[in-house]
């Protein structure tokens, strides 16, 4: 369920980027959600790599870089993306790095919404009797 719930808001994402911002480019909704399809393919099989090298340079900026880890896998998938799809384009630099952060917010805010929602219905058993 998470999982459809993730592709409907990057796909609702995805659509709002492509009215709000002139160099990115689909052909329809459709598209849009093909381009959904593709970048949460592309980040299953390629960010364990990417994330993987930026160790290094993670651990030389005392972890700062790590901050930003999530931005910088973003923007190589949605770049990858482009190159992959004749149907999505995105034509300057600045809007790719602008479509990565809204990208990028949208999946903080889904996952702290998915976080808390989760954590209001668990059930919370009382425990064993203390009789201290």
């Amino acid at each position: 369920m998470q999982t459809l719930i993730h592709l409907a808001v990057l796909t609702l994402t995805i659509l709002v980027l492509a009215r709000a911002l002139p160099d990115v480019q689909i052909k329809s909704a459709g598209t849009a959600l093909v381009v959904a399809i593709v970048f949460s393919l592309l980040n299953f099989f390629l960010a364990w790599f990417i994330k993987a090298l930026f160790i290094v340079p993670g651990i030389l900026t005392l972890g700062l870089l790590f901050l930003f880890l999530p931005f910088i896998v973003n923007a190589v998938l949605l770049w990858l993306t482009d190159k992959v799809l004749n149907t999505f384009t995105i034509n300057s630099l600045g809007s790719l790095f602008m479509s990565a952060g809204a990208i990028t917010c949208a999946n903080a805010v889904l996952s702290f919404a998915l976080r808390s929602y989760a954590a209001g219905h668990m059930e919370v058993s009382p425990g064993p009797t203390r009789w201290i």
